[in-house]
Formats: C-alpha cells, sequence, structure tokens
C-alpha cells in the first residue's frame, strides 16, 4: 500500500489508474469544502443565537450531510479495500462505478443511458479489479463521448459462460475515433481472467461468470 493509502497493484500502465483518481480527488475536495463551509455557516448562525427559517436549515443541513457520506463513500471505493474474490452482482459494482465518476469534474455532467437487464449472471472477483476496469472504461467513453457530443449507452447482458459490460457512443457515432490507452485496464482484467475489447467508440469488458468459474474449478 502506498503512503497515501491509494493502494495500486505493480502492473503496467498504472498511471492511467492514479490519474483518473486525482482527478476524482480534487471532485471530491470541491465537493467537501462546499459542505464543510455550509455546515460551518449553519452553526456559526446557531451559536450567534439566529434561530430563524430553523426548518430550511435543518432541510438544507440534511442535504449537506447526504453529500458528505456519498463523498465519503466514494473515497473508500477508491482504496483497494480487500483482496479475496467474492461473489459479486454487477448491477451493484456498476452503482459504485458511477458513485465515482460523479466526483470527476470533466466529464461528471455527460449523460449515460443505463440499458435495463432482467437478469444477469453473478460474477466471482476481487471487487476492487472489476471495479477499476470499469472506471477506466467508463471515462475513455465519456471522453469520447465529450467531443463528439453524443451519449454514452450503458448495457450488461450474460449467458452461462460469460458477463459482458458495453459502453458504447451512441449516435453521432464516429467510426474513426481512436481507441483511448487502456493498458492498465487489460492487465488487470486478466488478473481475473476478463478480456478487454477497445473498437471505434465501443468499450467492452468479458469475463467468465461463477457458474462458468465453478466448473472449470471442478475439472
Amino acid at each position: 500500500m502506498t503512503q497515501d493509502g491509494l493502494s495500486t497493484p505493480a502492473i503496467d500502465g498504472v498511471d492511467e489508474w492514479l490519474e483518473l483518481v486525482e482527478q476524482a480527488l480534487e471532485g471530491l475536495h470541491h465537493a467537501l469544502n462546499n459542505r464543510i463551509g455550509s455546515l460551518s455557516a449553519l452553526v456559526e448562525l446557531r451559536q450567534m443565537g439566529d434561530a430563524t427559517a430553523d426548518s430550511a436549515r435543518m432541510e438544507g443541513m440534511a442535504g449537506d450531510l447526504a453529500r458528505l457520506a456519498e463523498a465519503n463513500r466514494a473515497i473508500g471505493l477508491l482504496t483497494r479495500g480487500g483482496s479475496a474474490d467474492e461473489p459479486l452482482i454487477m448491477d451493484d459494482v456498476l452503482a459504485d462505478v458511477f458513485a465515482i465518476h460523479q466526483f470527476i469534474h470533466d466529464v461528471r455532467d455527460l449523460q449515460v443511458t443505463i440499458v435495463p437487464t432482467r437478469y444477469v449472471e453473478p460474477v466471482r472477483v476481487q471487487r476492487w479489479a472489476l471495479l477499476r476496469v470499469l472506471v477506466l472504461l467508463l471515462k475513455d467513453a465519456k471522453r469520447l463521448a465529450k467531443h463528439t457530443n453524443a451519449v454514452v449507452r450503458a448495457a450488461t447482458e450474460s449467458d452461462e459462460q460469460s458477463v459482458r459490460v458495453e459502453f458504447r457512443i451512441g449516435a453521432p457515432l464516429v467510426a474513426d475515433t481512436p481507441a483511448a490507452p487502456t493498458r492498465y485496464a487489460e492487465l488487470v482484467a486478466s488478473t481475473f481472467g476478463g478480456t478487454v475489447t477497445r473498437r471505434a467508440g465501443v468499450a467492452e469488458l468479458r469475463l467468465p461468470t461463477l457458474k462458468a468459474r465453478r466448473a472449470a474449478a471442478r475439472q
């Protein structure tokens, strides 16, 4: 673990992840400062004996506290946070991916359309590894979408053998848009049997299902 508490595996291309963490931390610092400022002002008014419009202030405080909780949770997601494989539902991990992205200033406001799914097979993987791959792939998709005035379309599907997560830049799709470097994402994905595919306007992660891993272990 590094001195700043952000654990990173010794894998080529780690600068991709560290750059994204720095961007997220900048957004988190801004969000925390805003919330602390609001709560400090409320405390100061109370100390001065100003009790007017208490209900409105309490509502504002509840919102600030909720935002602080979101920021604190995002900070926890950026750390490695455990090393054991665990059964995971992809929708839960994607929710964490979007929780981090709301603090990345450069792409946080870009629209993402999530395609509804009926059921996606669970996977078994280290959460931190899966999270990092998906965060990086979505960041690249959003960055490309920003330059093409497009919407990112997020879709997840599965069969008995594999789970596929795709981030696709919606219309207008620029077919010759170059793929961004994803060396770190590719290598982290390989640690849990996943593969990253990049082509113009599309980033895809494919990984084995929990059922497939159990079947392979029995052989």
